[in-house]
């Protein structure tokens, strides 16, 4: 198994990368917890295909109890928070008690916001089960939920004890989800690492062909990218911003499709090539710079045109986002593959070519 650290002084934690490694989880609970008091929190399909599994394996060291929530972004919002925090009540749950975020951004997303509101803070494992989960949002401590108004306005920063990545999850993760994590490995080559995006457009059939070898590769990559930029910057004062790109556009998308017709990798990747294009069009890159992505990006399978919203609906919403400063956004471009830049525009400025 592969070990990356994320640095952060006395909140660093490690992430274990494997094939099997859920079967570690039991000595990580004993290590990473104070106590033998956990619950485990998961959603639908997760508890339908590995309950009976992970049960096995925790059959030496019980949780007090699984919480089971829908499926889907429409339900990471204050409504399902509020219905866990009563299922915790019930558990008996205490500062001591431990929490397992066992499923895909959402689980792990509502995870760590919960455990770090739950009188005020109590410690959680990440156990991704998706390749967006596994690449990017069980990492980094950004916890939340979506608001109508807008995705993730109502959040808090709370990092894991400890990631646990176990590639065989992979094999149940529906094609169009897994599509979805890949957006987000090709942004960690776009805004930091070319030679990681050339990798990507030569292997890319092994990728998608579940290689294992090649999973490995791209989810360790990805990882000590956002690890070496959240252990320099936490809180997203600056370097952090940059793995925002192509989220301000894509969470846009999110918000005006009421968060069911699209999914967030399926936002991001319209966002990232719309990014490339106010790129090119304020004179950063040039044209093939563009053209990389779209390619690589529609050869993935992803979508690369952004829906026909009106511009008036797209500022609104982004006039909501929680990365303003005042009147402007820090906005992410790029001036080439791997060369990425903060820009404070205007909402103005950044609909002005949709």
């Amino acid at each position: 198994m592969k070990t990356i650290r994320v640095s952060l002084g006395p909140r660093s934690y490690p992430i274990t990368i494997g094939k099997g490694a859920i079967r570690s989880l039991p000595g990580g609970l004993k290590k990473f917890f104070p106590s033998d008091r956990y619950v485990i929190l998961t959603n639908r399909t997760i508890a339908r295909l590995y309950r009976p599994r992970i049960r096995r394996i925790l059959k030496t060291t019980k949780p007090l109890g699984w919480i089971v929530i829908p499926d889907g972004e429409r339900h990471k919002n204050p409504k399902t928070v509020a219905g866990i925090y009563e299922r915790l009540v019930q558990l008996k749950a205490d500062r001591k008690t431990g929490l397992v975020a066992l499923g895909g951004g959402v689980v792990g997303d509502i995870g760590g916001f919960v455990a770090a509101t739950w009188l005020r803070g109590i410690p959680y494992i990440q156990v991704p089960t998706t390749l967006l989960a596994q690449v990017d949002s069980s990492v980094g401590g950004k916890t939340g939920v979506d608001l109508s108004s807008g995705k993730n306005l109502v959040g808090a920063f709370h990092q894991p004890v400890w990631v646990l990545i176990d590639t065989n999850f992979l094999r149940t993760v529906p094609r169009r989800e897994f599509l979805c994590g890949l957006s987000e490995v090709v942004k960690y080559g776009i805004i930091r690492d070319e030679s990681f995006f050339r990798f990507l457009e030569k292997n890319i059939g092994k990728i998608l062909n579940l290689d294992h070898n090649a999973l490995i590769h791209i989810i360790g990559r990805s990882l000590k990218i956002k690890a070496d930029i959240v252990s320099r910057d936490e809180r997203e004062s600056g370097l952090r911003s940059l793995l925002n790109f192509g989220h301000t556009l894509g969470h846009a998308i999110e918000t005006l499709s009421g968060y069911r017709r699209i999914h967030h990798g399926e936002a991001v990747s319209r966002g990232m090539v719309y990014s490339a294009v106010v790129s090119y069009e304020r004179g950063l890159c040039p044209m093939g710079v563009v053209d990389r992505i779209y390619n690589l990006l529609r050869k993935i399978g992803l979508p690369v045109r952004w829906p026909d919203y009106s511009k008036k609906a797209y500022a609104r919403v982004m006039a909501a986002d929680k990365k303003a400063v005042g009147e402007k956004i820090r906005y992410i471009g790029i001036r080439g593959i791997g060369r990425s830049v903060v820009l404070p525009l205007t909402v103005e400025e950044i609909t002005r070519y949709l």
